[in-house]
């Protein structure tokens, strides 16, 4: 099952009972918590929210609906544990069967069973039929009878942006190159030393960045040692050992310190009257003392600020459109919303076309069924010719990026290497279609602008593990302070230990950041979302085939000036669009 809310599955129930629920931060955040503290999956949530909806004459949610189902959850959770074990539940019968439809997954609903309708005898038709990798697949009838297909979901208007000369040419040349490095092919060859060695420089190079900072830290100290003095010290946050059945938060906080053995120290946080943010894996320095020699208290923590975006010295004009996959339906392999994102790639032809994956995923239920009969490889393969044969007249250049922890054609590795395959017929497009890692950085021209994209969900492994303590919580924007975590932090996956099975060796070294990024595409399950965190321009896309409907991004830079200012970020000159398929 999946604990995990999913805003467009959840309108796509509640229109069946004529309600509604709005596309805003603090709802979604709120249904979030709510499936993964009493553990409800979105059809579970739906049911109860139409049900007090009901009661409250309501047909909009809003924060007091979502009170009072927090209500009916303690209520029942309270009913659970004071009833006996001989007293079971009656089985609930699954919405789908009992309204007569079918749920086509996406995010949030990826871990339940799917039921598939078996007198939906829909085929594949026209251009459709001719771009599918798998031409034996029932068409998606969802997808084709979606309320406001190609709709602006929002859009984010630079106060320098302008439409003139988007298409004029750049004085210098404005391909794009990669510049991160690259993981290894090879895996389960970390050296302990070897990732040691490599945690320890990061921690000394995060500490000393800490220390030009703050000017009070003249020294570093030992923390274990007993004593009424202040010590400064620095180090990794972790989930202290000794309360692994606790969730980590403020009472179950250690930190790794950078010696040879990894000695841990728990920290007692009571007397900070700051806000306090910590998640596993951060790096970070504290004042303090250990009087007991037993734990640190601390009154003080020191965070890292980013590191500077690199300065553009091109007059850059550019269109960068972005998707994240699933590209196809949890019951079906169709492709259609990819078909349908390529046919706007061949009508508007921007210059640069950003695929993140998962393309052929590991969480659809189709490729299970006995009707499928290629390999997952082949299947890639074809897709990647369709892709190619239907941009041949563009001139768009095309990047594709795996997914680690989804995709059935890459290793199930963090970071993962480009998609690798042997067929011959590949050889053109490989010259023709840029493979990159995940993460990877690439620089548009020669001192441009630098684009980081990670399939890795590295904001919403953060959202998981994040523990926030502030009196002014509610009016701080959640997801932009996520975001921030990458740029102090000098990583592209700051999270540790991982969501996603990992290389700590490249782990460190590849996601590993030395300026910031002028974008950063980080698509996640929560809503669709455009932040600019300190210099640089976040962009969430959520997936392309989220049940009936997806989502994807349209940018348009424009540095007609030729260089950005001091105090000015590439999204003042630029044009961000959240477009539904």
């Amino acid at each position: 099952m999946a604990y995990e809310f999913d805003l467009d599955t959840l309108n796509e129930n509640l229109e069946h009972f004529s309600l509604e629920c709005p596309n805003q931060t603090n709802l979604i955040e709120k249904l979030d918590e709510l499936c993964r503290n009493f553990r409800k999956t979105n059809e579970d949530i739906c049911d109860d929210i139409a049900s007090v909806m009901t009661n409250e004459n309501k047909k909009v949610v809003d924060s007091s609906i979502l009170e009072k189902l927090e209500e009916l959850f303690e209520a029942e959770a309270k009913k659970t544990i004071h009833t006996p074990r001989s007293v079971k539940k009656p089985t609930r019968i699954p919405l789908a069967e009992r309204s007569g439809f079918i749920l086509s997954g996406g995010p949030g609903d990826d871990d339940k069973p799917h039921h598939m309708n078996s007198s939906s005898n829909a085929k594949l038709e026209g251009h459709y039929l001719d771009f599918s990798p798998f031409q034996n697949s029932p068409a998606n009838e969802k997808f084709f009878k979606r309320a406001d297909p190609g709709q602006v979901i929002s859009s984010i208007r630079g106060r320098k942006y302008q439409d003139k000369g988007l298409k004029g040419a750049s004085k210098n040349d404005d391909k794009m190159k990669i510049v991160s490095k690259q993981p290894s092919n090879l895996y389960a060859g970390d050296k302990c030393s070897m990732v040691i060695d490599a945690k320890s420089r990061r921690m000394t190079d995060i500490s000393q960045h800490i220390q030009k900072v703050f000017e009070e830290i003249a020294d570093w100290g030992n923390p274990l040692i007993p004593s009424v003095d202040v010590v400064y010290t620095y180090g990794q946050v972790v989930h202290d050992e000794t309360k692994d059945n606790e969730k980590f938060g403020e009472n179950s906080v250690a930190l790794m310190i950078n010696d040879e053995d990894g000695t841990m120290i728990r920290l007692d946080l009571s007397k900070i009257t700051e806000d306090v943010t910590l998640f596993p894996g951060q790096i970070i320095a504290v004042r303090g003392t250990n009087e007991t020699g037993e734990e640190l208290q601390v009154d003080k923590i020191f965070t890292p600020s980013s590191l500077p975006v690199s300065p553009v010295e091109s007059d850059t004009t550019k269109d960068i459109w972005f998707a994240c996959g699933p590209y196809t339906a949890m019951d079906n392999c169709g492709y259609e919303q990819l078909c349908e994102l390529l046919d706007k790639v061949v009508a508007e032809k921007p210059d640069i076309l950003v695929l993140a994956g998962p393309f052929v995923d590991q969480k659809n239920a189709f490729l299970n069924k006995s009707t499928f009969n290629i390999t997952y490889d082949d299947l890639m393969e074809d897709l990647l010719c369709k892709i190619k044969e239907k941009l041949i007249n563009t001139r768009t250049e095309v990047i594709i990026q795996p997914s680690a922890s989804r995709d059935l054609c890459t290793p199930s590795v963090f970071p993962s290497p480009p998609f690798q395959f042997k067929n011959r017929k590949l050889d053109s497009i490989r010259k023709e279609i840029h493979f990159v890692s995940d993460p990877c950085i690439f620089r548009i021209g020669q001192k441009g602008i630098e684009v980081a994209v990670t399939s890795s969900e590295p904001i919403q492994g953060l959202s998981n593990s994040e523990f926030h303590r502030s009196a002014n919580q509610e009016n701080i924007d959640r997801i932009a302070r996520l975001c921030s975590h990458m740029l102090t932090q000098q990583t592209l996956y700051p999270l540790e230990p991982t969501e996603v099975p990992s290389s700590m060796g490249d782990l460190l070294e590849v996601c590993r950041l030395t300026s910031s990024p002028h974008i950063v595409f980080a698509p996640t399950k929560l809503a669709p979302s455009a932040k600019s965190v300190n210099g640089s321009v976040f962009i969430n896309s959520s997936t392309l085939a989220k049940g009936p409907t997806g989502n994807y991004v349209k940018m348009s830079i424009n540095l007609h000036a030729g260089e950005i200012m001091p105090g000015e970020t590439v999204a003042d000159y630029s044009l961000i669009q959240l477009m539904k398929i």
